[in-house]
């Protein structure tokens, strides 16, 4: 039985044209599959174009910042490395632990798209460690800072500010949701605000019962669709802290105030979360609250102000 290999075939000039060409193209494709980061940058914030105002203007915001910093616009995305993106990382975005986390979760963001589209093989931020975040003491209004703040709203200037101040203190609405919702969002029947998933920054819908001083938004009629925060929220929110005598100011505070007092007066976490918007009660436990020299007394006078 013969056994040998049979002779190889002769390949003709036409053919063995043929097959370079194919190899040509094939090479350029793979070349087509690389990017620079500017264009992973542009072709990412176009993939997102459905996405709010507010989030498009924060992408553009550190994109613009990582480019100032890193002058990557125009590396191949495939050759950025992780010890470079650490690098970037610790040197510019290192001023808090939420601004770190901030920029390095939309780096993430930018390898993985590139990664889907097969401009990289791996996400170098895959690794690089978070700062870790030192739990601060939550300081919750006091009674007295919380009638200062309403007492400031009476001013004429400050005025149209009141709802949504009365939607973040006795519903726990946090600002960047306020500043979305409208009047159609109330609802005086049921006595709720709704916050949809469209403006709720979870994601999740939810409906809080109006309580306390939100309660006055029963009474109130607004256009449906206009919107209950004024549309020049930072300035105005700067003025009214500053007319309350409200110099030092943590971050959050009226939700963590609303969060305190909502679990002192109802001992209830989870109906807490619920309305908080909150997947669990974790996050509640280990930063939003502050109970110590917190009276039931305080937290019931706290639902009865109107």
């Amino acid at each position: 039985q013969n056994t040998s290999a049979p002779p190889s075939k002769k390949i003709s000039p036409d053919e063995f044209y043929q097959l370079a060409k194919a190899h040509q193209q094939s090479h350029h494709h793979e070349q087509e599959e690389d990017a620079t980061f500017l264009h992973t940058i542009q072709e990412s914030l176009k993939s997102r174009r459905h996405r709010r105002t507010s989030t498009l203007t924060d992408l553009r915001s550190y994109t613009n910042r990582i480019l100032r910093y890193t002058k990557w616009h125009n590396r191949n995305l495939r050759s950025i490395t992780r010890s470079e993106c650490r690098l970037i990382l610790a040197r510019h975005f290192r001023k808090s632990p939420h601004v770190f986390s901030k920029a390095k979760a939309i780096l993430h963001s930018l390898f993985a798209y590139g990664k889907r589209q097969g401009w990289c093989d791996i996400n170098p931020i895959d690794g690089i460690e978070s700062i870790p975040i030192r739990e601060e003491v939550v300081h919750i209004l006091t009674l007295r800072q919380i009638k200062a703040i309403m007492k400031a709203l009476e001013i004429k200037e400050l005025n149209d500010m009141s709802a949504a101040v009365r939607l973040m203190l006795w519903c726990g609405v946090r600002p960047g949701e306020v500043q979305r919702l409208r009047w159609r969002d109330i609802d005086r029947r049921e006595g709720v605000v709704y916050v949809d998933g469209q403006n709720s920054k979870t994601g999740g819908a939810r409906a809080i019962p109006l309580r306390g001083g939100a309660t006055q938004l029963k009474k109130w009629n607004g256009h449906p669709n206009s919107y209950i925060a004024p549309r020049n929220w930072n300035r105005q929110w700067v003025r009214l802290r500053r007319r309350a005598g409200l110099h030092h100011w943590q971050r959050d505070a009226m939700r963590h105030s609303f969060a305190s007092y909502h679990l002192k007066h109802f001992h209830n976490i989870y109906l807490l979360q619920e309305e908080m918007g909150h997947r669990d009660a974790s996050l509640l436990r280990t930063r939003y609250l502050n109970l110590r020299n917190l009276s039931s007394k305080a937290a019931c006078n706290f639902f009865k102000m109107s």
